[in-house]
């Protein structure tokens, strides 16, 4: 996938979506859920999601809460750096509160958190409307920097990521991606699936 180098936040509004459309692990459908990002050269990285969702599970409130319980939008980002953080990615997963679950690792299970001093940099923020709910936030060169040391982006950089729909409460219980999963074993936190995406 090609991410845009944009000239501020703003022209994130120009951009092509792309659409989350790989249904996994038994979900039969998902409304349409898409996703703009771009990177702003010594600013970071800007990502809005949209769901074509009326009246959105959205039962949890504060940063860190389980939102994939809730009705959530979800992006995973890995950037090869240097080689003892080359197997490190961010996880991002945001309800249409805005409350935001927001970590980096190597795995699923060794999982470190921002702090929520760290976390206000994201401004992770919900819009509902009346046929659909977006989730904004913001990825800082600052918060990258702090995971993977310092770092040089730039037309023809590339880095890794997904973008997923979910939610695992039973009764609403979906999962979908943009890049495909083929793990019989149902679980967002695998990097051997992120598509790449290069600066343009």
């Amino acid at each position: 996938m090609n991410v845009k180098i944009l000239k501020d936040k703003e022209e994130l509004n120009t951009v092509a979506p792309f659409e989350i459309t790989h249904l996994l692990w038994g979900t039969s459908s998902i409304p349409r859920t898409c996703f703009y990002i771009g990177f702003v050269p010594g600013d970071g990285f800007y990502v809005r999601m949209v769901c074509e969702e009326k009246d959105p599970r959205r039962t949890y409130q504060s940063y860190l809460d389980p939102v994939y319980q809730d009705s959530a939008m979800e992006a995973f980002l890995l950037f090869p750096q240097k080689e003892d953080a080359s197997g490190t990615y961010l996880n991002f997963e945001i309800n249409a509160n805005g409350a935001l679950l927001a970590g980096y690792g190597p795995s699923r299970t060794y999982r470190s958190f921002f702090s929520r001093e760290e976390a206000e940099q994201f401004q992770a923020r919900a819009v509902i409307e009346e046929d659909r709910w977006s989730a904004l936030f913001h990825l800082p060169l600052s918060a990258l920097e702090r995971v993977y040391g310092p770092m040089k982006l730039e037309k023809g950089s590339t880095f890794y990521c997904n973008f997923y729909k979910i939610s695992e409460s039973k009764d609403i219980e979906h999962y979908a991606a943009y890049a495909p999963i083929t793990s019989p074993v149902p679980s967002f936190h695998m990097p051997e699936y992120f598509a790449e995406a290069v600066l343009v």
